[in-house]
């Protein structure tokens, strides 16, 4: 059954929205899997959009994969996704041993308090769970450190391939604007969320976190159709 025009329209328009976001990303130094950006490229189903696509491809590989670069930090990226792996497990096992000291427990249709109505078993559990979240927190906080660190001291190095990628990111607000004006479409109900600003967009919010400050702002925009 095909979908309705309307649906395709609004599919298209989004497609070039999360390339603007994703791009943004990018050159932001966010990881983005390339094969990924690669299909919303090819959603568009415009040869000439495809050919923005190779011309960046090699930039956005570039900063994708810098971090495999950095002395010691593949292991440390095995060892978060381990750890991220391993928090769910552990945090049952805590609830499991929480749930069989209450009240009722005997009542369950499982035997938690013979299992892990122990003490030693629930200090065990508490101990093991919190110091794997704690161990995630830590070794994702050195990754982002050592990333945040090796850009700066390369900065020129990916200077070039960045700005490709911001003058192609121009050349698809253009192209959003114009698809918005002839559909009619409203650009409030197609917000984009970014690293930069850019001409052709209206920022409509700038935020810096309110729990956790960050140093740089994220902006909340719009595609400016006039």
């Amino acid at each position: 059954m095909r979908r309705p025009r309307q649906d395709q329209r609004k599919e298209k328009i989004d497609n070039l929205c999360q390339l603007i976001v994703d791009l943004d990303s990018i050159r932001a130094f966010r990881r983005i899997e390339p094969e990924l950006l690669k299909q919303s490229f090819q959603k568009t189903k415009s040869a000439e959009i495809m050919e923005e696509w190779k011309a960046i491809r090699h930039d956005v590989e570039k900063i994708s994969y810098m971090p495999i670069e950095i002395q010691g930090l593949p292991t440390l990226m095995r060892l978060a996704a381990f750890l991220k792996l391993l928090a769910p497990v552990a945090s049952i096992f805590m609830v499991l041993t929480l749930a069989s000291q209450m009240r009722g427990s005997k009542t369950l249709p499982i035997p938690l308090p013979a299992i892990f109505g122990e003490r030693t078993i629930f200090m065990i559990a508490v101990s093991l769970s919190f110091g794997i979240m704690l161990a995630f927190v830590m070794v994702d906080y050195t990754i982002r450190r050592r990333v945040i660190k090796y850009e700066e001291i390369h900065l020129e190095k990916f200077g070039r391939g960045r700005k490709r990628i911001e003058n192609v990111i121009r050349k698809l607000i253009e192209k959003l604007a114009k698809e918005l004006k002839r559909r009619n479409e409203d650009p409030n109900n197609f917000k984009l969320t970014l690293f930069y600003k850019y001409e052709g967009l209206k920022v409509i919010k700038e935020s810096r976190g309110r729990i956790l400050r960050r140093k740089y702002p994220v902006y909340t925009a719009i595609c400016l159709t006039e």
